[in-house]
């Protein structure tokens, strides 16, 4: 297990315990935990995001080199953008209903999910594109990583955080 595995668990674990009543008051998501360059892009504005800004759909999170964003969505789920990603929150709604929908856009590099209250009541609601493939989600926690023109694994796409 790398080391920016084990930092990332360790940390996602604590932030768990101690944001579990955080909801995105003014958004989809609330930025709580972030390292480095962290912006947003939306309708050709961007912003820099820092920790407890919120994160709203279509807008594009990024991180640099050496960089990551931990986001908390409104069901609760947790998304680690990895260094030098790209991923565009195309929908994400949550009512507790059937109009319950996630889709977000991973354009380039990494991402670290642990699902929220959506994926664990209406699983086919939520989903995760890249430029080459759309996948579901079925259980709790997963990570995807973009090199190149495929999904690999993490040791191949490996990026550290210091």
């Amino acid at each position: 297990m790398s080391a920016y595995r084990k930092f990332s668990i360790l940390f996602l674990t604590g932030l768990l315990i101690f944001t579990s009543g955080l909801q995105a008051a003014d958004g989809t998501a609330t930025l709580v935990a972030s390292h480095g360059e962290v912006m947003a892009i939306s309708a050709n504005v961007v912003r820099s995001l820092t920790q407890g800004d919120p994160v709203y759909v279509e807008d594009q999170v990024t991180t640099g080199d050496k960089s990551f964003a931990m986001l908390q969505f409104i069901d609760g789920a947790m998304v680690t953008v990895r260094p030098n990603s790209k991923v565009i929150i195309e929908q994400y709604v949550f009512n507790g209903g059937v109009e319950d929908v996630a889709l977000l856009n991973l354009v380039e590099g990494g991402l670290r999910i642990i699902t929220g209250a959506m994926a664990k009541s209406r699983p086919e609601s939520y989903k995760v594109q890249t430029p080459v493939a759309l996948m579901g989600v079925r259980g709790t926690e997963f990570a995807i990583m973009l090199c190149g023109d495929h999904i690999c694994d993490e040791e191949e796409g490996e990026d550290s955080v210091d």
